[in-house]
């Protein structure tokens, strides 16, 4: 095959996005053409997921579709799925394998295997010790948000989750490297920078006496991007809401009006065997710390239903404290038991119908959350960053994420519009 031309695919979380985008941009700078049709494409990768048994259940379909697809491609797989499963991933039709570090290398890998044809697996052999890998600056295909990834890796090990073990220790990017990202995104016309990282509220521990933290990074981007219209982050913990950073969201008000805060259950007795570090009066107050700086702001959350041994009425705690707490919307998951992790040899595994009952009662609840968050906005001016046009028509989200959609002659992706928000310009 002589093609010049890139496949890839991201499964998973915003961090894959990036680092798929940013390993894109490193071929782009060798020569090398991205196109959209897998069977054109002389090398494809996919970035794989591991977080979920579903998760690892679709990398597995990809790279099996992915080779069947396209023969003569040199496929290359990287992520959560290959950094635990190399082997596998080679023995599915995967060339070259990687894992949760050394993605950089792959450019110089393809060549490799263009000269000898070999396969090569070269996953961390131990992910918990690993520096930050820099990629540079990842461009990604839409022109009006950008990932701007400042941390790696989780040293929490939740009860329930397998990424430590894959993705390896916390390791904060270098704060003048990420500015110096920053600063270039911004120059490239993106109106809206989104904060990524497998555990962002870690940053800057391992850096040094831990001095420069994310409250700190946060506050830098803010002075050394002003042009920069909106600074969002993409999750945040509980217990990484301190008084430092409740102070810069006070101070910046390019930080948008919108926290991604995972709760996982409203229940005290279930977060303590999730080995979470906060109850649910923690919780609260800390919402009532950020809702007294910034009175509209969307508070997102993310739940498990059915952790093992989650009763009807640790259930119904949940379901209350969701409703007390006013999420503006819920991201809700049926418990996966993963490898290696204390969870999956929990007695009491609770039933599949049951989980799937409870999902369903938590979307509803969402449903009803997100309506009351947008009915307190009707009728009023918002701005919104139009991120997807056809024609005339555009959507796009405000900075405290409604989404909304108009039409409006000669609309751009990129563009800042202010709309009346309805129920008409609210979409689904």
């Amino acid at each position: 095959m002589e093609s010049n031309k890139f496949f890839t695919h991201s499964l998973g979380c915003k961090v894959n996005a990036y680092e798929t985008e940013a390993l894109s941009s490193l071929l782009l700078q060798k020569g090398m053409i991205k196109t959209d049709f897998l069977k054109e494409a002389e090398v494809i990768i996919l970035n794989t997921c591991a977080v979920t048994a579903t998760a690892a259940q679709k990398s597995r379909q990809h790279i099996r579709s992915y080779r069947e697809a396209n023969l003569e491609a040199i496929l290359v797989v990287m992520g959560c799925y290959s950094q635990s499963e190399g082997k596998k991933c080679a023995e599915m039709g995967a060339d070259i394998v990687l894992g949760s570090g050394k993605r950089k290398d792959a450019v110089e890998l393809i060549e490799k295997f263009k000269a000898d044809h070999e396969t090569i697996i070269d996953v961390v052999n131990d992910p918990r010790k690993q520096d930050y890998e820099e990629f540079g600056t990842a461009i990604l295909a839409e022109s009006a948000r950008a990932y701007l990834k400042v941390q790696d890796g989780c040293d929490a090990f939740c009860s329930y989750c397998y990424i430590p073990r894959l993705r390896g220790n916390s390791r904060s990017r270098d704060p003048r490297e990420a500015i110096k990202e920053a600063q270039r995104l911004v120059e490239f016309g993106y109106k809206e920078l989104i904060i990524t990282g497998i555990h962002i509220g870690y940053y800057g521990k391992d850096l040094g006496l831990g001095l420069f933290r994310l409250p700190d990074l946060l506050h830098s981007l803010c002075v050394k991007c002003p042009k920069l219209p909106r600074l969002r982050i993409s999750s945040l913990e509980v217990s990484e809401i301190d008084k430092e950073f409740l102070s810069v969201l006070s101070k910046h008000k390019q930080i948008v009006d919108h926290l991604h805060i995972p709760l996982q259950s409203g229940s005290d007795e279930i977060l303590r065997r999730m080995n979470r570090p906060y109850n649910t009066r923690e919780f609260l107050d800390k919402l009532r710390q950020i809702r007294a700086i910034r009175p509209n702001i969307a508070i997102t959350t993310d739940l498990i239903a059915g952790f093992p041994g989650e009763s009807e009425v640790e259930w119904g705690e949940t379901l209350r404290f969701c409703e007390q707490a006013q999420f503006a919307e819920i991201h809700v998951f049926p418990f996966s038991p993963r490898p290696l992790t204390p969870a999956e040899k929990m007695p009491c595994q609770v039933d599949g119908a049951v989980k799937k009952r409870r999902v369903h009662e938590m979307l509803a609840l969402s449903k009803k959350l997100r309506l009351a968050y947008e009915r307190k906005f009707y009728g009023k001016t918002v701005e919104v960053l139009v991120e997807e046009v056809q024609g005339t028509h555009y959507k796009g989200h405000t900075p405290n994420y409604l989404l909304v959609e108009g039409d409006l002659d000669n609309v751009q992706e990129g563009m800042m519009v202010k709309t009346i928000y309805d129920s008409e310009s609210a979409s689904d």
